[in-house]
């Protein structure tokens, strides 16, 4: 008996002369025993070919042309045999087009390399995409406000700033784009549509005009000139200007990078494992800890720090945060419905961290506890901070913490 496949449009015989009787014949051609490997070459030849030409995907009225081998779409030539000889599972005929062919169905099987689509797909859409941009806000530079290291109260300063506007990005979602792909390659059409998205910057000239007050500020001293300066300015440049939405969360070592050369850090004294080392990026604990009080004047919860093993004389017993990229972070959420800014200001000899935002007629009273010695060492402290809105307890936040020495 023949066998005739039919891919696309094109017609195949395949026989193996000698497995039947040699007088039968189709056509003057001996017919047998089907050969797969010849089968299965040709329909991977044919598919392939079928669906090798490219597929306009269509944008906004605008388009670009991908070829489906670039963009991971294969025939699984193992599949295509099991599914001819053996015949494939129900769902096969759901995701792909099949032929008759000598009565049956001969399924092509499409197999799609996601990760190699989704390359293909950034790469050849990444002309419709558009970042969005914030709306700037030209604030007044930070003033160096020396708190108490002990008890200390701050309220709001109402702050005039001026407002220009942002612009709204636009993205198309690549996973979408890589199944809009696919479906048009199994459905043998020459064009896929897809949706532009889009995105909304961190801080919209709406909220920004909402910006009116500085609601935490604070400064640390240093001496001038060390290289350890170096690293706190860098940070400081870093992280000044960045936005913390409303709602979300801010990570000091997400906005300023792994501390490196490259990254503008130099080599300086930092504590690691409660020794005195050199680091490249020592030294930025001290914006940390000028980050971490402005934070604390503000009201602001403060989702992740940790102090510093021993105590460290110029800054405040438990209210200071130390840094490192692999294990510790510093984290603060924005808990109130208004953008906030973070401003830094430096100096040869200080470095301020001052944060915009509103949040009304908060209160942030901080106390300090007494130094508590401890029997190996080193002494134990507890900070208080109270919030308060319109008078009344908004929240009380404990921290307490032990030295192992003072450095």
């Amino acid at each position: 008996m023949a066998v005739l496949l039919l891919i696309g449009a094109a017609v195949r015989l395949m026989t193996v002369p000698g497995t039947v009787p040699a007088r039968t014949s189709v056509g003057g051609v001996p017919v047998g025993g089907l050969d797969r490997a010849r089968a299965r070459a040709v329909i991977a030849g044919e598919v392939t070919a079928e669906f090798a030409r490219p597929v306009r995907l269509v944008v906004a009225d605008s388009s670009v042309s991908v070829d489906p081998r670039a963009a991971g779409i294969t025939v699984d030539q193992a599949a295509t045999e099991q599914a001819l000889f053996v015949g494939g599972p129900p769902s096969l005929l759901d995701r792909i087009r099949s032929w008759r062919a000598g009565g049956r169905d001969v399924v092509p099987v499409l197999a799609l390399d996601r990760t190699a689509a989704e390359k293909v797909l950034r790469a050849k859409l990444s002309r419709f995409t558009r970042e969005p941009e914030n709306a700037g806000l030209v604030l007044p530079a930070p003033s160096a406000v020396l708190l108490a290291q002990g008890d200390a109260s701050f309220t709001p300063v109402d702050a005039a700033a001026r407002v220009t506007p942002g612009r709204t990005g636009a993205t198309v979602e690549i996973k979408a784009a890589v199944a809009a792909l696919y479906g048009a390659v199994v459905a043998r059409s020459r064009e896929a549509r897809l949706s532009l998205t889009a995105t909304a910057p961190v801080m919209t000239a709406e909220q920004a005009a909402r910006i009116d007050q500085l609601v935490g500020t604070f400064t640390t001293r240093h001496p001038c000139c060390a290289p350890r300066v170096t690293n706190i300015h860098r940070i400081a440049e870093l992280v000044d200007g960045a936005v913390i939405a409303p709602g979300a969360t801010f990570s000091l070592n997400a906005a300023a990078g792994r501390r490196t050369a490259a990254n503008g850090f130099v080599a300086a004294p930092a504590i690691a494992d409660g020794e005195l080392v050199d680091q490249v990026g020592g030294g930025v604990s001290q914006f940390s800890t000028t980050l971490f009080n402005a934070a604390w004047f503000s009201g602001l919860p403060i989702v992740k720090h940790q102090p510093h093993s021993k105590y460290i004389s110029r800054y405040p017993p438990g209210r200071e945060a130390t840094l490192d990229f692999d294990t510790i972070d510093q984290v603060i959420r924005n808990d109130t419905d208004v953008p906030v800014v973070i401003r830094t200001a430096t100096t040869d000899t200080s470095v301020t961290v001052a944060l915009y935002g509103h949040t009304g007629d908060r209160r942030v009273n901080s106390t300090t506890g007494p130094r508590v010695p401890r029997t190996e060492g080193g002494f134990s402290v507890t900070v208080r901070r109270v919030v308060l809105d319109a008078g009344s307890v908004r929240r009380t936040d404990t921290l307490r913490w032990s030295y192992d020495g003072v450095d």
